[in-house]
């Protein structure tokens, strides 16, 4: 009976091992597209009235749908422009029309106000303006993104805004 065994599952294994061994040992390659990060992709544009704010939210709306992510727009009130806060909530509207996302003014230190609830809402990154580095220009702006920039601890993007009249100018 055992030399029948064998004579049974010998040619069945010589068939099985190379069918079988190189699927159970071989591992597919990784397809960058096809992995699930368990993470939730999370950003907040921390926004002022200026011209700066269209740049970071085009920018926030591009970063969320390539990683299929949500947005929180911040806004921080420094002074009461009611029409203006008004207009930027249209413009995120606009913008982010296919984006699940969460509009929020609150009142205080800007870069404080930014850092605090980017970690509140436990966002993945912070996407803020930065301006340009002609003198003349609001200094407080540029000091707001680097204030962020030394105390959070979630990483920064910074969104500069483009001279649109240099760029044409090259072509």
């Amino acid at each position: 009976i055992a030399a029948l065994s064998i004579l049974i599952t010998a040619p069945l294994g010589a068939w099985a091992i190379p069918t079988f061994a190189p699927k159970l040992l071989s591992q597919d390659p990784v397809d960058p597209t096809k992995v699930t990060v368990a993470s939730h992709t999370l950003l907040l544009a921390a926004v002022d009235t200026s011209s700066l704010a269209t740049h970071v939210l085009t920018k926030v709306a591009d970063l969320a749908r390539r990683s299929n992510g949500e947005v929180i727009v911040l806004h921080v009130i420094t002074t009461s422009n009611q029409p203006e806060v008004k207009q930027l909530q249209n413009q995120t509207k606009r913008l982010l029309l296919d984006i699940r996302h969460q509009f929020i003014t609150v009142t205080g230190s800007i870069p404080k106000e930014i850092v605090r609830i980017a970690q509140e809402h436990q966002v993945t990154d912070i996407v803020i303006g930065k301006r340009g580095h002609q003198p003349w220009q609001q200094v407080l702006v540029g000091s707001v993104s680097q204030a962020v920039l030394e105390t959070s601890p979630i990483p920064v993007i910074l969104v500069e805004e483009v001279e649109r009249t240099s760029e044409a100018s090259h072509h």
